[in-house]
Parts: C-alpha cells; structure tokens; sequence
C-alpha cells in the first residue's frame, strides 16, 4: 500500500470518529444537564409551592382568629344596640301617652310591644323593677301578678336580680356575666350568657336581653364556613376544614351542611401526623381537581390545627403544573438535539470535502523528497520570485515548483479572504474598544448599526450614551471593580439606542495591558433582544401585563434584602376590588376581565420608576412593591392609585359604597433594619386589607 493512500485513509477514519464522539459526548452533556436541571426545578417548585399554601393557610387561620376573638365584641354590640332600641319604643310610648292614658294602660302597652319582639336563637327582652319583681318574664307579663325575684341565684349561686338593679341604679347600665342551664336542651348542662340591662327611669325597671355564647360561637363558626368555602385563588385553588372528630365540614371545596364523616382514613390520618407539628404540617397525595371527572393527580398540602374549635385547615397545590414545564423543556432539548445533529451533519460533510483535497495536495508534497520540498518552499516564500523550472533535471520536481509559484500567486488571494472573513466578523460581531477611563476609541459596524450612532458620535464617548436609565447602578459598580482589578467581566446589560429602543445585549470585556499596566478595555458583545423578550413573557401576567405570581415570590425577596443592606424604606400594598364576584355576576366575566385590565393600567401607570413593580396576586387581588422617603409619602402615593380607580368611574350597581368601580388597599411601609420577612410582610399587608374591607372598603389601612 502506498504511504500516501495509507496516510489519506488515516485522516478520513480519524475525522470521522473525532466528529461522532463529539457529538456523543455534548449530547450527552446537554442530557445530564437536564436530568440535574429538571431536579433542581422540582425541588424549586416544590418549595415555592410550600410557601404560596402556608401562606394561604395563614392567612384563613388569621382570619378565623380574628372572628373567634370579636365574638365577645359582636355579641355586646348586638345586645347594647336591641336593649338600646327597647328602652328607645319603650321611653317613645311613654311620652306619646304620659297626658292622656294612665301608668298602667302605659305599662301594658311597654310590655305588649316588647312581649313580641323575638329574634333569632330565642332571644327576647326581660323587664324588672329594681326592687326585684318581675314585669315581662320568659315572655311573660306579670303587669298583674306579684312575681317576687329579688333571691333568684344562677348556677354559680350569684343573685343575678340583685346584681342587675344595683347596676342600674348606679350606673344606668352595663352587662353581667352569668350560669344557667340552657333551656330545650338534652342535657342540663349550664352555659355561659351574656346580659345587657338598661335603667328605665319613669318606672324605676330595667329592660334587658342575654345572649348564649355558645349559640353566638355556633353562628360565628357557621358565617366562617360558609365565607372560607367561597374562596378560590389561582387556577385549583381552594380551602378544606376537618373537625378533630374525623368530620368534614369544608369538603371538595363546598360547604357540607350537616358535617360528613371523612371518606378517606389513609389521608384523614396523614393529617393528624403532621399536626404533630405545632406550626402546620405538609404532605403529599392525590386528588382530584374541582370540577373535573374522577382522575386524581399528585398534590402538595399544608395544614394547620386551629385548637380553639378542634379544626384542621388545610389547601393544597397541584403538581402537575410542573410536569408540564418538564415536558416541554424535554422537547425543547430534543429539538435542540435535532438541529445540532443537522449542523454536525453539514460540518461533517464540509470537512470531509475538504479533508480530501487538503490530503490529496498532502500526499502529492509527500511523494517528494521532503528536503528539497522544504527548502524550495522556503526560498521561494522568502524571495516572492517564482522558482526556476530549468533548476530541476526531474520533470517531479518541476511539477512541485510550478505547484509552488502558483501557491505563490494565491497568498494573495488568501490574504483577501482574511480581509473578508475580518469584514464578516465587523459586521456581525458587536465590539467596541476604550481608553483606562472608558472613552471609546473605536466602534465596529455592528455596534453602530445597534445603537443607532456613528462611529464618530461614538469616539469621545462613554458607553453612558446608550446606558438604560432601569439599569441598576449595581451592576455598573461591580463591573469597574472587576475591570479596576484586571480581571474579565461578563454580564447582561440592558440599553437603549439613539431612537430610543431598548436592546439587550452580553457583554464581556477584556482589559487590555502594555507592560503590565491597563492601557484600556475591549468588548465583546451578543444581542440577546429576542431572550429577554422570551423571560419578560415568563413573568408577566397574560391579562393585565402586570408581573405574574411567581415573579413576585422571587422579586419581593430580592428588594427585602436590598432594603435590608441600603437601610431604605420599603413600601408594599395589597389591594383587591370591592365586591368584585357581585360585579361578574352583574356584568358577566368578560366585563370582569375588562375591569382588571383598566385598573391593573392605573398600576402600571404610577409603578414607572425602576424600583417599582405591580403585580397580579391572583384573582382581582394586585400587589405594588415600591419606596418612598416616609409614611407619609406612602400612604399618599396609596391614597392616589385608590382615587384614580375610582375616577375611572365605572359603573358598579352592586358596589355598597360607591356608584363605582372602587378598591380596598392594605399598606405595610417598614425601614429596610426594621424588614423581617416575605412571610411578615404579607402577612401585615394581607390584615391591613381585610382591615380596610372590614371597616368600610375603598380605603387605604396602614399596618402598625
């Protein structure tokens, strides 16, 4: 076999197998990359999942808290408004008669009236002298009898009568706490009531009512079940309540009236093994979704004991959202794979064509005497002048120094396609060049057709000239180090050309040296426009182009600790349409989405600045991350968002407070050193809210 054959085959078997284990190994690459990646997405998933159901959860358990802790408040405000109201008919018949009927026609027509006056859970109105007879007892009136009460004790012995017209006669009136066995009930146990008494002075009685508390407690629990089964966020999103007692009273996200015995003991006892922690518990299982046929899917919950009333409370997330992602990043890649197998392929082909000619012209030079070869190549290279062919006696070495003095002719040739590919890269190659001091020295064509400038309104000038105002001074800061210490920075950078337009680009600059010393800076650049138009979808809410959910879990952690390391005021508000549910049932959901477009416009509209974000929670519920110097100036800024939607003036006939569109807002603003956490802070915005609807809707509450 001949040398030159033997050496041509080599190359064709090398490059082939160079090329396929190449490929291979990058496919692989790029497949373990996944497999690492598709892992740490679940674990990131999961644990933004914990937190948006603790959260959830938290909040219903707050929610809970605050009614169970006002029904003391409620239930006095209730019983001083209704004796209020009696003593009111009572003191009104008085005066209408005093002239013209006598004391007891009088007397009888109080009683008469207020003998029929009944509310819910049985409740009625008592009157007694204050020297303990009674007038309207259990409904009856003893206008006419002699009914003598002054030694009635409750069930802890406390002479109730007494202790009624002693407050009475001293302070006209006031409550009393007391122990009786509750009427129509199996067992005679005794309750606790709460009495409300008010002096009647014409008569020297008073009037009152008592309520049982644990009727009172039984009706509360009844309106927070009844709101909690109400409650969707996110797309699944939804509450369920179990007693202790293994009986569901929020089930499938509805109501169940009477409570049901708990279908499933498996997921019934996963509950009571995470209440063992005292702050909630999360587990995984399989559900089904609210309003879909019977196939279950993998869901993550969290649950909360409520020990007060022996609940369980608890929502859950579906994980199939996350399957989704994979899978389409499964795709991608393979996809990905498809078109650099395609590109390998091309490259592949293009190498072998040109590995043949390249050996071909190898194996002829070999054939020669490598020697001579050399040394007329040399000579010839050195001199420029074509070689002599009357040198050579052999018509080979003719052959060789002809092939020589045309190669001769084509370095010409050569050097202008260098001259061209060094074109190729001007035009497509963003890169620019700088003095120590960051003046440009010279830009290329592809960085001049970018930014709009030419190269000379570009020499002189600092690359401020194309700097977007909503890049942080941050990252300019950290880039002077690293070029200052001579070390090379890359980065993303987002900027803005001479009409206006912004671009993204990524950047790496290389200091350049003399002597050890920077003399100045050259950088390279990619447009990466069409990227970051890809993230800015990712984040941003389809509806309202506000920024979506998962942007803020990740955003507000971001400004807490920059807060936190600037030591600046942080603001952040909670806000969500008055009676939004009662607008869709009135105007239909298309109405409803034309709403949260125009007021999620009024947000977009004031969060201008780089520090400020709005953000769709879920639902017709916003949030706005801002800061201002003080207090003051945000609850401003507040107070105008409120005004301007309102201004919209959009017609809401279910609005209880306005004839239209109107907002609630909860405002919590906190010194960067005072910040705690993401959790804290929604949590004072979230009751900050409900503070504001609870005390009249369409105004702004500040969280203490």
């Amino acid at each position: 076999m001949k040398l030159s054959n033997l050496i041509l085959k080599a190359i064709f078997f090398t490059a082939i197998a160079s090329t396929f284990l190449a490929f291979v190994i990058n496919t692989l690459f790029e497949y373990n990359n996944f497999l690492n990646e598709k892992e740490q997405m679940r674990k990131d998933f999961t644990e933004q999942k914990k937190s948006e159901i603790k959260r959830e959860v938290n909040k219903i358990y707050n929610y809970i808290s605050y009614n169970e802790n006002n029904i003391i408040i409620k239930a006095k405000e209730k019983l001083r408004n209704r004796v209020n109201d009696a003593y009111a008919i009572a003191y009104k018949i008085y005066n209408k008669n005093k002239n013209i009927k006598t004391e007891k026609e009088i007397q009888y027509l109080i009683i008469t009236t207020l003998q029929n006056i009944t509310y819910e859970s049985d409740t009625y109105f008592f009157i007694n002298s204050n020297q303990g007879r009674a007038i309207l007892f259990n409904k009856k009136s003893y206008l006419d009898t002699v009914k003598n009460i002054w030694n009635l004790k409750d069930e802890k012995g406390i002479y109730f009568i007494q202790k009624q017209s002693n407050i009475a006669l001293n302070k006209k009136e006031g409550f009393i706490d007391n122990f009786f066995v509750k009427p129509n009930t199996e067992k005679n146990k005794p309750h606790d009531k709460l009495t409300f008494i008010k002096l009647f002075e014409p008569y020297n009685w008073h009037i009152g009512m008592g309520f049982y508390i644990d009727n009172l407690t039984n009706e509360t629990k009844d309106e927070v079940l009844k709101y909690i089964a109400s409650i969707r966020y996110g797309e699944d999103g939804y509450f369920f309540i179990n007693s202790l007692d293994k009986k569901a009273l929020i089930n499938d996200g509805k109501r169940a009236v009477p409570p049901l015995k708990y279908p499933n003991d498996s997921l019934f006892q996963k509950q009571l093994e995470a209440l063992k922690n005292p702050d909630g518990g999360f587990f995984f299982y399989k559900f089904k979704k609210l309003n879909s046929a019977d196939e279950k899917y993998e869901k993550l919950a969290f649950i909360k004991e409520y020990k007060k009333w022996e609940w369980i409370i608890g929502t859950g997330s579906y994980m199939d959202e996350l399957d989704n992602d994979l899978l389409k990043k499964q795709k991608q890649l393979k996809n990905a794979i498809i078109i650099k197998s395609s590109i390998i392929l091309f490259i592949f082909v293009f190498i072998f064509i040109l590995i043949y000619f390249v050996s071909k012209r190898i194996t002829s030079f070999i054939e020669s005497n490598i020697i001579n070869l050399i040394s007329l190549f040399n000579s010839a290279s050195s001199n420029l002048k074509k070689i002599n062919l009357n040198k050579f006696s052999f018509i080979e070495f003719r052959t060789i120094a002809k092939k020589l003095n045309k190669t001769l002719k084509l370095r010409n040739k050569a050097e202008k396609r260098v001259r061209d590919l060094l074109e190729i890269i001007n035009k497509n190659v963003i890169i620019t060049t700088t003095d120590v001091s960051g003046k440009i020295l010279s830009a290329n064509d592809s960085f001049c057709k970018i930014s709009g400038y030419t190269e000379e309104e570009l020499i002189g000038q600092s690359h401020n000239i194309v700097r977007h105002p909503d890049m942080p001074k941050e990252t300019y800061k950290q880039m002077w180090k690293a070029l200052l210490n001579g070390e090379v920075w890359e980065g993303e950078l987002k900027n803005r050309n001479k009409s206006g337009i912004t671009y993204w680009v990524k950047a790496t600059i290389y200091p350049t040296f003399i002597k050890e010393k920077i003399k100045g800076y050259t950088a390279i650049r990619q447009d990466i426009t069409d990227k970051k138009r890809v993230e800015y979808l990712s984040i941003t809410d389809e509806l309202t182009q506000t920024y979506n959910r998962r942007y803020f879990n990740t955003k507000i952690e971001e400004e807490i600790n920059r807060a936190k390391r600037n030591n600046y005021y942080l603001a952040f508000i909670m806000l969500d349409i008055d009676y939004f549910k009662l607008y869709n049932d009135t105007y239909g959901h298309q109405e409803g989405d034309e709403v949260l477009v125009n007021v999620s416009q009024v947000l977009i509209k004031h969060t201008a600045r780089a520090s400020d974000f709005a953000f769709r929670l879920g639902g017709e519920e916003f949030g706005i991350l801002f800061s201002y110097k003080n207090e003051e100036e945000s609850l401003e800024y507040a107070n105008l968002i409120k005004g301007e939607v309102e201004a919209l003036q959009i017609e809401h006939k279910k609005n209880k407070i306005s004839p239209y569109l109107t907002i609630s807002l909860g405002l919590v603003v906190r010194e960067g050193k005072k910040l705690e956490n993401v959790d804290t802070v929604y949590k004072l915005a979230d009751e900050a809210l409900y503070k504001a609807k609870e005390s009249g809707r369409n105004k702004v509450c500040v969280s203490i």
